[in-house]
C-alpha cells in the first residue's frame, strides 16, 4: 500500500494572541509571531489521529505586527480543598503582558501519515467494557 503525503493551507486570524516566551519567568511577553509549535497545535485541534503527524512547512503573515499591553490580576495561590479559601485581596499581584493584537496567520503544512506496522502499540490498560 502507498501512502501519500497531503498538504493543507488554513488561514487563522484572531483579536489578540500570545505565544509566550519562556525567558520571560513572571511577565507575559510573547514572541513576535506564531510559533512552529502552536501552528502544529492548530492542524492537530483541527484533525487529529494517532497514525497522523503535522509537519509545519511555511508560515505566512498577513498583518503587520502589532503590539498590546495589558495590565491583570492574577492570583498568586491555589485554593486547596484542605484550606479555608483564599482572600483574594491579600493574595493578588498585579502583572504586565505584552501580547500581540489584530493577528491574522496562513500556516501551510503537511499531514505524513505513519505506516500500521511502524506505529507504536497502545496497551489499554482498563477494559473497553467500562
Amino acid at each position: 500500500m502507498t501512502y501519500t503525503y497531503k498538504k493543507f493551507c488554513i488561514e487563522v486570524r484572531g483579536d489578540y494572541a500570545c505565544f509566550t516566551r519562556p525567558e520571560m519567568k513572571v511577565e507575559r511577553v510573547s514572541y513576535d509571531v506564531i510559533t512552529p509549535s502552536a501552528a502544529r497545535a492548530i492542524f492537530t485541534a483541527i484533525f487529529w489521529k494517532p497514525a497522523i503527524r503535522w509537519r509545519v512547512q511555511k508560515i505566512e503573515v498577513l498583518k503587520p505586527i502589532t503590539w498590546a499591553s495589558v495590565r491583570r490580576n492574577e492570583v498568586g495561590k491555589v485554593a486547596s480543598p484542605s484550606s479555608d479559601g483564599i482572600f483574594i485581596e491579600d493574595e493578588r499581584q498585579q502583572r504586565a503582558g505584552l501580547f500581540l493584537r489584530d493577528v491574522a496567520y496562513r500556516l501551510h503544512a503537511t499531514m505524513e501519515f505513519t505506516p500500521p506496522d511502524k506505529r507504536p502499540r497502545v496497551v489499554r490498560p482498563v477494559s473497553e467494557v467500562l
